[in-house]
C-alpha cells in the first residue's frame, strides 16, 4: 500500500517537471513568433513611412512655394 502512495507522488512531480516544461516552451515559441512579427513589420513599415514623410514634405515644400509666388488679388478686404 505505502509502495503505491510513493509512485503516485514521484508520478505527479515527473507530471509537474513536465507541465512546466512545456508551458515555459510555449512561453519562449510565442516570445519568438512576436518578435519576429514586430521586426518584421519594422523592416516593412519603416522604409515606407520614411518614402511618404519625403514625398509629403516636397509636396508641401513645392504648394509653399508656389503659393509664395501667386499674387493674391480680391483676398484682402479693406475696412476702416
Amino acid at each position: 500500500m505505502w509502495a503505491s502512495f510513493r509512485d503516485l507522488r514521484d508520478a505527479r512531480g515527473a507530471h509537474r517537471f513536465w507541465s512546466a516544461v512545456a508551458r515555459l516552451t510555449i512561453l519562449v515559441s510565442v516570445g519568438v513568433v512576436v518578435l519576429f512579427v514586430a521586426v518584421s513589420a519594422m523592416i516593412l513599415l519603416l522604409p515606407l513611412a520614411l518614402v511618404v514623410g519625403l514625398a509629403l514634405h516636397l509636396y508641401v515644400r513645392r504648394g509653399l512655394r508656389q503659393a509664395g509666388r501667386r499674387p493674391r488679388r480680391g483676398l484682402v478686404i479693406e475696412g476702416e
